[in-house]
């Protein structure tokens, strides 16, 4: 059995009603028709409507974003130090699954550059392309999730992308109150509005500027992750940056062109 926890809300709720139940047999026991009797009538009125009213809106109190924020922070910062260690220098690039043949996208990050034209089917891309590492994006789970909770449909053109980063940023993860994207030729910039969960941003930024983009958080793996799959290209995460002076984060993204395209 679940344990009941109360709040600072609930224990207040709770008194008001405990005050109220005594106001009303201090009127009980008082002298009918004084004026103590009618006060404490009407105060155990107060305490019971206002305990009332206080209980239902009692629910756990909310964790703080800045807790949120760092919690992804450290796992992060070692996985691009890892990646780094091990010759691995090149930004993340999130690729379809026509690339890699997995049921996912997937994040490669290559030992310099990469331009897409090559690939094997799984594993790193040492046989047949370039050297470079390839693991699960950090945002696998919560794309898992929005699935399962929200029946998440990724639509296949960068207008209805954006609307749906943005219903996805702004409602169902409710992490920034307002989430814009601009599309320009092959770069996507996108920007958290008074981000929540800054902190993290900051405390990543603080260790290395190229961390965001050499292994990317939940939130901006997110949006590369989707954009990929939607437009079945791969994308790479150019920079990602928290404004000095507001909540704001931005990370800019590249559509590669497609294998069959001319550079």
């Amino acid at each position: 059995m679940k344990p009941i926890i109360l709040n600072k809300y609930s224990i207040a709720g709770i008194l008001l009603l405990a005050a109220g139940a005594v106001f009303i047999d201090l009127a009980l026991i008082s002298e009918p028709g004084a004026i103590t009797t009618a006060a404490l009538v009407l105060s155990a009125l107060v305490c019971i409507i206002t305990g009332i009213f206080t209980l239902p809106f009692s629910a756990g109190e909310p964790v703080d974003p800045h807790l949120i924020g760092i919690l992804p922070a450290q796992g992060c910062i070692t996985l691009c130090r890892l990646t780094h260690h091990l010759g691995f220098h090149g930004n993340a690039y999130f690729l379809p699954p026509s690339i890699t043949g997995e049921a996912r996208v997937m994040q490669f990050n290559p030992t310099s550059t990469y331009d897409g034209k090559e690939g094997s089917e799984k594993g790193s891309f040492r046989e047949k392309g370039p050297a470079g590492l390839v693991t699960t994006p950090s945002c696998d789970l919560l794309i898992e999730d929005l699935r399962k909770r929200y029946a998440l449909l990724i639509p296949d053109t960068r207008e209805k992308i954006s609307t749906l980063l943005q219903e996805i940023i702004e409602d169902a993860l409710k992490c920034a109150p307002r989430f814009s994207s601009h599309w320009s030729d092959s770069t996507v910039t996108v920007t958290l509005h008074n981000y929540q969960f800054i902190d993290g941003c900051k405390a990543i930024a603080l260790k290395s500027q190229q961390c965001c983009a050499m292994s990317p958080c939940p939130v901006c793996s997110l949006c590369g992750a989707l954009i990929t799959e939607g437009l079945d290209k791969i994308v790479s995460i150019d920079r990602c940056s928290v404004s000095a002076s507001s909540r704001d984060v931005t990370a800019v993204f590249s559509v590669l062109p497609s294998k069959d395209s001319n550079p």
